[in-house]
């Protein structure tokens, strides 16, 4: 486990991830990582839902990866002009939205913090994910892996990087008054497997 970082710049958090590949390729979705700070002290701790999507559109679901908090529900529109069947067989988030056509779209509720795998049951190649954050402090990486955290409060948290194709890392970090830069973090793809 690494040493504590000791951070603060007025409450906000800059960091990069880097992803280590493979010999001879290339990270190219550095947006699909998300980035939440988890409190030492969860007993005060806060959240309230949002409101998100992820539509369904060439085949795909767009965004690839969405970020939300417990209690959360998130709307599957159809933007295909052909139906699809999407489901979840997660425990903590299992659904299946039944088949339904384009222009209609459907929710489902996400309660518990996780990372969630989506799937259309006519398209299989068809893959996304819903990571609910066990706190209200989280980011998702720019297409540079760069991303931001505001209005942290100072204390004591484990920063945890999650990326479908990597082991997730956990760093214990304190906010303070004074700080360094930027964490970076670099996670291991190199095992995976679709």
């Amino acid at each position: 486990m690494a040493a504590p970082f000791v951070l603060g710049a007025q409450g906000t958090l800059t960091g990069r991830v880097a992803i280590t590949e493979r010999p001879g390729e290339t990270t190219t979705d550095f947006s699909s990582t998300i980035i939440y700070l988890v409190p030492k002290d969860t007993a005060r701790l806060r959240m309230r839902p949002v409101e998100a999507s992820l539509a369904m559109s060439g085949r795909a679901f767009v965004p690839h990866v969405r970020v939300i908090t417990p209690g959360s529900r998130v709307e599957f529109p159809n933007q295909d002009p052909f139906s699809h069947n999407i489901f979840s067989s997660t425990p903590g988030a299992q659904f299946d939205l039944g088949l339904y056509g384009a222009g209609k779209s459907k929710e489902a509720p996400f309660r518990r913090a996780g990372a969630y795998p989506i799937y259309c049951n006519i398209h299989p190649r068809m893959t996304a994910f819903v990571v609910v954050s066990p706190s209200p402090w989280y980011a998702q990486a720019g297409n540079d892996g760069r991303w931001t955290i505001v209005g942290v409060p100072a204390g004591e948290y484990t920063l945890t990087v999650w990326h479908e194709r990597a082991k997730t890392g956990e760093t214990p970090i304190t906010v303070a008054a004074a700080g360094l830069p930027e964490i970076a973090t670099t996670l291991d793809a190199r095992g995976y497997r679709f």
